[in-house]
């Protein structure tokens, strides 16, 4: 996560702390990236919240050639 608190650490706390189911998000870069994602699940467990499920868009359409 960043070290400025009022962006993307933000959202994911407010998720996590309010229980959401999803957090979706265009942010593959700190939110919605795989390598962080086990990381964030770690933590949050440890803090006792839950993580959303967190994904882009894209992830949520799914893929047109699936159907």
């Amino acid at each position: 996560m960043p070290v400025d608190p009022s962006g993307d650490g933000l959202h994911l706390a407010t998720a996590c702390y309010y229980k959401i189911d999803i957090l979706l998000t265009w942010n593959c870069k700190h939110i919605a990236n795989m390598k962080k994602i086990d990381h964030i699940r770690r933590i949050n467990a440890k803090l006792g919240l839950a993580t959303p499920l967190l994904i882009t868009p894209l992830n949520l359409i799914g893929d047109d050639d699936e159907k």
